[in-house]
């Protein structure tokens, strides 16, 4: 498995205005002139070396961006980004979140979901605010269908789980690039329920390790051929139901499965949580 030989190096992941860039989408000009407009810069340079972006230096600049797509100019998005605390408690932002899936606006969600994943890391936002919120979101659902009138929360949920994917799969896409073993994360051939997943991945990148991400229904075929091609240093596979667990789980010497689906006698013990996933697996 892979071993984090360094933790402070890890929870410190810092970036080249380059790479901000690109994550961004905007060009590396524009970055240099928001520093020296409105101050929306990293930290200074320790003599000899060159300026880098953490994770809220990088959540403040994705907030900047949002706001000025929005149509804001920038010098009022800048004041309000500067006002801004740099950091969001996860549990504190679930009303905010909430009200935006109600209000469906999924640029709203993504860019609290963002700054929260920046500021706390996935775990802390995982488990105290994308599953409470999809929790409340299920509630809502349970009571329009006793009140006869089910369906009417749907679209909320699209929303919630359109942002969730967007910025855990923006945190995973850095380590994705890495052409070396990689853990390869896959569901079962008829499994939809990717989320889970995607935490997993922007959780192990976050923790330095690179991940391969299939997706949804993974054929037990494409997933053996997958395994053969990359070699990976560890299998994930996910199934979320009973029914997408049937198929048999393909031969690794590192396979692990995790989410409801499984059972002991599917084999090991599947793992139970994020936490437990990311202790097999760092």
């Amino acid at each position: 498995m892979f071993r984090v030989t360094d933790r402070a190096a890890v929870e410190q992941v810092t970036r080249t205005a380059g790479q901000v860039a690109r994550l961004l989408g905007v060009a590396e000009s524009t970055l240099r002139a928001w520093h020296r407009r409105y101050g929306l810069g990293p930290a200074p340079a320790r003599p000899g070396g060159y300026r880098r972006y953490a994770d809220h230096d990088l959540a403040r600049l994705q907030r900047m961006r949002d706001l000025v797509r929005g149509g804001v100019l920038p010098s009022d998005a800048a004041r309000v980004v500067v006002g801004e605390p740099d950091h969001l408690d996860p549990s504190q932002s679930l009303p905010a979140l909430l009200a935006a899936v109600r209000d469906l606006d999924g640029g709203r969600c993504l860019a609290l979901l963002e700054r929260v994943l920046a500021g706390s890391g996935v775990v802390a936002a995982w488990e105290r605010l994308c599953r409470p919120a999809f929790a409340a979101v299920e509630a809502d659902q349970s009571a329009d269908a006793a009140r006869g009138a089910a369906g009417g929360c749907v679209a909320g949920e699209h929303v919630l789980s359109w942002a969730t994917s967007t910025a855990l799969r923006r945190r995973t896409a850095e380590g994705s690039a890495h052409r070396g073993p990689a853990v390869l994360l896959a569901c079962t051939d008829g499994e939809q329920h990717t989320l889970p997943v995607e935490a997993l991945g922007a959780a192990l990148v976050e923790r330095g390790v690179p991940v391969r991400l299939l997706g949804p229904a993974v054929p037990a075929e494409s997933l053996a051929r997958a395994i053969d091609t990359t070699r990976p240093e560890a299998v994930v596979l996910w199934s979320q139901r009973r029914e997408s667990a049937r198929t048999g789980p393909p031969h690794h010497p590192a396979l692990l499965l995790a989410g409801p689906g499984w059972t002991t006698a599917d084999g090991a013990a599947p793992l139970s949580s994020l936490t437990h996933a990311l202790e097999r697996l760092t």
